[in-house]
Parts: structure tokens; C-alpha cells; sequence
């Protein structure tokens, strides 16, 4: 009886502690889209995450088992599921709709609520909705960012560059899209037609990203498919009208562009994703001589392996060939659309250049998720730039870039690691710089923690850089190390649900580009000097911020405030000076003698000063239905910021055009952005706004040339650009820029829009010198199929 006994009691027990193998997939309710690297979570028992085909398979005990299923970017499922063999079980999650998803922050998907630092996110509708022809005109949509000459600046940090060098980071699919040589972007080579979204962070990022991230990173994420095929057509005619100032027009038959871009991605077999695209333009332009041809085909493709659970690899490639015009400099005000010198190509005396340009990237990467949570991220990119220039001035640059990345995610910690290294080296070949070659390494590391309601993250990196014999120098406790470190923090508060108080504190640095350290050319009578010596630029970036979800009926969106603070050492400026070399008596009677003093003026790049910019940024972001047939999308914000240097120095202070002031040079004081759309049944009506306050700060050069001649000072007047100072005078309160745009979804697979940018035709200039697009009408048509 006591045997019998005991084996019931032993048996009962193998029974209750008797496990099973739960498997399925993770599903979108809606779509049943396959949702990758969802948390699966058993209370009191094991947690796994899916792997990159949203399938799992998890040890369960027998009998009635809580389980909770996450996924960022969806509502959390909780649900009972009672065990009595082994089953399978898809589990279907709803996406929240208050919830973004991005990657650049932590270089990890995480929720916006999540991320300690200021971002904004940039969907494909906006793209699409604007007929946008490349990104810079999308990422000038962004409130607190502007840019001049195709250099980013975030919330004042960064000024007229001259085309080389930039203090945000561009990447496509977080790998590095600046060039080797000038360390700048091409917006146009980007491929705006295959973007699943932009992701902008505002503030220092280098811990994660290295060099160029000093001021903050632009991420664009590029599509991969989805369960159905999908092909999309867009093809757009744009018509510039005539400005407002007759003396502008230059043109006898308005000018236009006309172009078109494409995308098709499907799975092929389940396992085998493709997405190809393409993109063309012809532009006339409404700068004489500044005509554009281009033309680029991109595609993604992504395998994964049946043998090997959890391998994924694959190739992404883009390429363009752009053949286009460019000047700098102006005529004169009343002609500023025209270049200084005239656009006759055969004359020596015009500033316009023409070049053909090759950007060419192929990006192999492989991908591995393994069974206890971790992941592998292996990925490369080989980045040509073969600039051909008609002066004899052409460039070709080289970027072997790779990293490995691994992230590992502790469910039951709430806790994320983030880890890996990087390496790239350049090789330029170039008329204009001369040849010369760089490496880069670089290791990161990076936590994530959640606590209760408060996350918690920290990262720190170490960086060793070298172009030619230029090496790394850290100055720590009177010593000399070859690397250079940064660090950084920050941390959410969640008050309620969505409400969220956030603090981050960062450091950045910048290595100079090849082209601020060695270019040596002429914009017309300015010449740009060579500055070997050129040192790196550091600084920190901090803020706090609060960010309130709201909900107004099926309306959901996001307002977000952020008080900001930054500082940078050793800022690099283009400075305009005398570069007369020791021994050299320059003359002013014959211009084609070696020591003629106009030859040897012009601007180089220094490390000019030491800069504060403090300010507050507010935005708001959101989209949804009013009522059944109205729907609200809405993206804007404003910006204050007050950049002012610490410099004291007088020669210094002496170049700015306003020395009552320390404000920088190049920068705003209030920027204003904001974009608003209606949708009803089938029609769409939208509105985009920009407005920046006057530049009061620019280079006191560009209104009154002096120079000093045998310590005499020569007034030469405004003969950089003629007219400037009585353009200044005339257009002194800020621009303000209205677009207006209405589109008809004709069925399923057609949609005409129209637009009129500029529709006030306002005149507005950047940077000095650059007056922008008069009125321009634009038609597209979408096919989507």
C-alpha cells in the first residue's frame, strides 16, 4: 500500500512538472505581416524571442500557462493558454497607434518613448505627398534643421561650410553615406523612392556613431517587402514661374524639370526578399547654368536560410551619374539667379563649373539571431565617389567601411546590451586635394536598463583615427593618448502612460574632412588655402525634455518639448584672411604676376573658436481620423536657439559683419516649420510653412572687403558679392515660405496631384548669395499596383 502510494504521488509530480514545445508565429492582426524578434514570455517560466521569420518554439508545462507576448510597436498581449501536449499557437498582436518605432537612437528598435535624446521621424507619405525630387528638400521639413549649400545644420550647430566637412552624420541604413574626400552628401544620390523612413536625432551621437556625428544623425531606413508584392510609379513635371524682381529672370522660355522614380519589392519563395528602384531627373534649373541630368537604380535583396535558423544575409547596392552645373557666387544682387563671370563654359572669367559625378555603393551584410536571444550584425559598404570636373579639378575617393555589431536582450531583466566595432579606411585620388590616405577604428559599447518606470542607458566609445601621418591626440592627466573617448547617458521618467520626462547628456568630436585640410582651388576672385594643421573639433551636447501622447478620438499624436544645451572646442570655420607666404612682397599692379596680393587672399579652414548654443525646441507630431471621413496629419514645430562664441579675441570678433553682437555667424535665432494635412474620401489638401528671422551674423567680408596691405587697410568693397550689403538692407525680417499642394486618389492604382511651392513667390536667400526657387507648379501622377 505505502509503494503504491508513493509511486501515485511520484508520478503525479512527473505529470505536473512534465514540459511540452509550444511553436508558432508571431503575427500583425491586421496584416499578418510576420513581426520578427517579438518577446514571448511565460510568467514563472522561460523567455524567447521569435526569430526573423516571426517563428518560435518554447518549453511550457502542462496545464494552464500566462503568457505575454511583446513587440515594439504593438499593444502587449496577454493571454491563457492551457497546456496539455505538444501544440502550435500563432499569436496575433495589434500595432499602437500612439507608439513610433526607430533604430538610429539605440541602434536598436525601440519605442520614441523610449529614447532619452530630442527625435523626429520622417514617413514615406510626406515624401510622396510632397513630390519630392531628392531629400534635401524633405529633411528641410524637419523643424530645427535647415540647409545651405547641401550641409545639415541641427538647432544652429553648424554654418556655412563651403561644400566640405559636416557635423551631422547621414547614413543609409546606419552605415555611413558622407564622402571619403569632402566628408559631405549628396542629397540627390540618395534613394528617396525606396524609404521606409528618416530617422533625425538632434544632439551629439558619437558614442554609437564615431566622427561626423558631433551635431546629431540622419538615418534613412530603406523597405524591405512585405506579404504582397508591391510596385509603385511616381512621375512629376515641375514648371519654375517668373520672380517677382524682373531683374532675376535670365531666361526667355521658363525653366523646368521633369523626372520620375520607381519601386517594386516582393518575397520570392518565402525566403528571398527584393526590392528594386530607380530614379531620374532633367532639370533646365532656375540658376542659369546650374542644368541637371541624373539617373540611379538602387536595389535591396535579403536571404534567408532555411538550413540555418536565424541566418540572414544579403546585398543592397545604389548608383548614380549626375551631370550638372554650379556656381557660388552671384553676379551681383540684381542678378542673382546668373554666376559671377557669366555662364559662357568657354570663358575664363565665369565662376560656373560643370562636372560629371559617379556615387556608387554596394553594401554586402550578413545577419544572425541566435536561439538564446542574441544578435550578429555584420555589415560593409564600398563607397566610390568619381567626381569629373571641367576645370581640371576632379576627385576620386574610395570608402572600405565595415562593422560587427551584437546586441543581446535580457527579457527578464528588462535590460538590452549593445556592442561592437568598427573600421574603415579612405583612398583619394584627386587633382583638387592631392592623394592621400586614412584609416579608422573605433569600439562601442552601449546598455539599456528599465527599471520600474524609469529607463536607463549609458554608452562609451573609443576612437583611433589617422589621415597620412595626422594622428590621433588625447590630452588625459598630462598625457598623450591615440585614441579619442566619448561617453554618454540619459534616462526616461514615465510619469503615466505616454507621458514621459526625458535627460541625456553627450559628447561628439569630428575629425576634419580631406578636403577643409588640403583643398586649394577658387570660387572666381576668392581662393580657399590648404590648412594642414587643421586639429579636431569636440563638444557636448544636453538637454531635458517632456513628451505628452495625445489622443482625441481616433486622433493620435505626440507634443514634445525639449530645453537644449551645447558646446563646442575648436569649431572649424572657413576664415578670410591674407595667406602671403614669409618672404613674398605682394604687388597690386599685374594680375598675372606670381606675387599678386589678390591671388593670396581668400578663406581657409581654422579652428576659429569656442561656441555655446542653448535654446528650446517644441514640435508637434500626429495623424488620425476626426470622424469617419476626415482625417489629420500634422508635423511641425519651433525652435529658439541663442549660438553665440565664446572667443574673445578682437581679430576674430572683427570678422563678423555685426561685431555688437557674439551671435555666430550663418545662424537663425527662431525657426518655425510646420505641415498640415486633410484627407476627405478621396481628396487631399495640404500645407507646408517654413520660416527662419534674419541672419544677422555673416562674414563682415562679403559686405566690405579690407585688406591690409603693409599694415595700410584697403577698402576693396563688396567685390565677393557685389550688391550684398543693399540686399541685406531690403530683405532684413526673416523669410517666411508657404507650399500649398491638393491631390484626387482616382482609384486603387491612381493618384494626380498638384502643388505650388513657394506659392506667395516669395524671395528668400540661405547663405548669402543663393536666392531660392521662385513659385514653382508641379503635376505628378502615382501608379501603385
Amino acid at each position: 500500500m505505502k509503494l503504491f502510494t508513493f509511486c501515485c504521488f511520484f508520478t503525479s509530480l512527473f505529470s505536473i512538472a512534465q514540459s511540452y514545445k509550444l511553436t508558432g508565429k508571431v503575427l500583425d492582426i491586421s496584416t499578418n505581416e510576420l513581426l520578427p524578434t517579438a518577446a514571448i514570455l511565460v510568467e514563472n517560466g522561460n523567455a524567447i524571442r521569435a526569430d526573423f521569420d516571426g517563428a518560435y518554439s518554447i518549453e511550457v508545462k502542462k496545464g494552464s500557462q500566462h503568457i505575454t507576448v511583446k513587440m515594439i510597436g504593438y499593444e502587449s498581449l496577454d493571454t491563457i493558454i492551457v497546456v496539455t501536449g505538444n501544440a502550435e499557437f500563432n499569436f496575433k498582436l495589434k500595432p499602437d497607434q500612439l507608439e513610433e518605432v526607430v533604430v538610429a537612437a539605440g541602434r536598436f528598435e525601440q519605442s520614441i518613448e523610449e529614447v532619452s535624446v530630442s527625435m523626429n521621424i520622417i514617413k514615406p507619405s510626406l515624401i510622396e505627398n510632397k513630390a519630392t525630387i531628392d531629400c534635401e528638400q524633405i529633411i528641410e521639413q524637419v523643424p530645427g534643421l535647415t540647409v545651405q549649400d547641401g550641409q545639415v545644420s541641427i538647432r544652429g550647430g553648424s554654418g556655412f561650410a563651403y561644400g566640405a566637412g559636416s557635423r551631422v552624420l547621414v547614413l543609409v541604413d546606419e552605415l555611413p553615406m558622407l564622402s571619403a574626400d569632402a566628408g559631405d552628401v549628396k542629397w540627390n544620390a540618395l534613394p528617396v523612392e525606396n524609404i521606409e523612413q528618416i530617422e533625425i536625432i538632434k544632439g551629439a551621437s558619437s558614442v554609437l556613431y564615431g566622427s561626423s556625428a558631433l551635431n546629431g544623425v540622419i538615418n534613412i531606413r530603406t523597405k524591405y517587402p512585405r506579404n504582397k508584392p508591391e510596385t509603385r510609379v511616381n512621375m512629376h513635371h515641375g514648371y519654375f514661374d517668373n520672380p517677382k524682381r524682373e531683374s532675376l529672370r535670365w531666361w526667355n522660355s521658363n525653366p523646368y524639370y521633369i523626372g520620375g522614380n520607381f519601386y517594386h519589392m516582393r518575397k520570392i519563395k518565402d525566403n528571398f526578399d527584393l526590392v528594386v528602384g530607380g530614379n531620374m531627373l532633367s532639370s533646365t534649373g532656375y540658376r542659369q547654368g546650374e542644368d541637371e541630368e541624373r539617373f540611379r537604380l538602387n536595389a535591396n535583396t535579403r536571404y534567408r536560410s532555411k538550413k540555418v535558423e536565424g541566418l540572414s544575409y544579403g546585398v543592397n547596392f545604389n548608383s548614380q551619374f549626375a551631370r550638372t552645373g554650379l556656381f557660388v557666387l552671384w553676379e551681383n544682387d540684381s542678378l542673382g539667379y546668373s554666376p559671377s563671370g557669366g555662364a559662357d563654359p568657354n570663358s575664363e572669367s565665369t565662376t560656373l563649373t560643370f562636372q560629371d559625378g559617379w556615387r556608387t555603393n554596394v553594401d554586402p551584410f550578413i545577419s544572425y539571431f541566435s536561439k538564446n536571444g542574441g544578435q550578429h550584425n555584420a555589415r560593409t559598404r564600398w563607397f566610390r565617389t568619381n567626381n569629373i570636373n571641367n576645370q581640371g579639378r576632379g576627385a576620386r575617393a574610395d570608402l572600405y567601411y565595415g562593422e560587427y555589431q551584437y546586441q543581446k536582450f535580457f527579457d527578464s531583466l528588462d535590460m538590452n546590451i549593445t556592442a561592437g566595432f568598427s573600421a574603415y579606411r579612405n583612398i583619394i585620388v584627386a587633382d583638387l586635394y592631392g592623394d592621400h590616405d586614412g584609416k579608422n577604428i573605433g569600439a562601442f559599447a552601449q546598455v539599456d536598463k528599465k527599471w520600474r518606470r524609469f529607463n536607463f542607458n549609458a554608452g562609451l566609445r573609443f576612437e583611433y583615427f589617422k589621415l597620412d601621418t595626422a594622428e590621433t591626440k588625447y590630452e588625459i592627466g598630462g598625457s598623450t593618448i591615440p585614441v579619442q573617448p566619448v561617453f554618454r547617458s540619459g534616462l526616461t521618467y514615465k510619469l503615466r502612460e505616454h507621458s514621459i520626462l526625458r535627460a541625456s547628456w553627450g559628447q561628439g568630436y569630428r575629425f576634419p574632412s580631406v578636403a577643409e585640410k588640403y583643398a586649394a582651388t577658387n570660387l572666381g576672385s576668392v581662393s580657399i588655402f590648404p590648412n594642414a594643421s587643421l586639429q579636431p573639433e569636440r563638444g557636448w551636447s544636453a538637454e531635458i525634455g517632456f513628451k505628452q501622447g495625445v489622443k482625441l478620438g481616433k486622433w493620435r499624436g505626440y507634443v514634445d518639448v525639449a530645453a537644449f544645451w551645447t558646446e563646442y572646442q575648436n569649431m572649424i570655420e572657413f576664415t578670410f584672411d591674407e595667406y602671403i607666404p614669409e618672404g613674398v612682397v605682394p604687388q597690386l599692379s599685374d594680375p598675372n604676376a606670381p606675387n599678386y596680393l589678390y591671388d593670396m587672399i581668400g578663406f581657409q579652414a581654422r579652428n576659429a573658436e569656442n561656441a555655446r548654443i542653448t535654446g528650446v525646441d517644441i514640435s508637434l507630431t500626429g495623424q488620425g481620423q476626426l470622424n469617419d471621413e476626415l482625417s489629420l496629419t500634422v508635423f511641425a514645430g519651433y525652435t529658439y536657439m541663442n549660438p553665440i562664441t565664446l572667443n574673445s579675441d578682437s581679430a576674430y570678433l572683427s570678422t563678423f559683419s555685426d561685431t555688437t553682437t557674439n551671435m555666430l555667424k550663418y545662424r537663425y535665432r527662431h525657426l518655425v516649420k510646420g505641415d498640415v494635412q486633410l484627407d476627405y474620401k478621396k481628396w487631399s489638401f495640404g500645407v507646408s510653412s517654413r520660416y527662419n528671422s534674419f541672419m544677422s551674423n555673416i562674414d563682415e567680408t562679403f559686405l566690405n572687403l579690407v585688406i591690409d596691405f603693409n599694415g595700410f587697410p584697403i577698402a576693396l568693397g563688396d567685390q565677393v558679392l557685389p550688391g550684398l550689403p543693399a540686399y541685406r538692407e531690403r530683405n532684413n525680417r526673416g523669410d517666411l515660405v508657404f507650399d500649398f499642394r491638393t491631390s484626387y486618389q482616382i482609384n486603387e492604382q491612381f493618384k494626380m496631384a498638384f502643388l505650388m511651392n513657394n506659392a506667395l513667390n516669395r524671395e528668400y536667400a540661405g547663405r548669402p548669395g543663393d536666392i531660392g526657387a521662385p513659385r514653382t507648379f508641379i503635376g505628378q501622377l502615382t501608379l501603385s499596383f
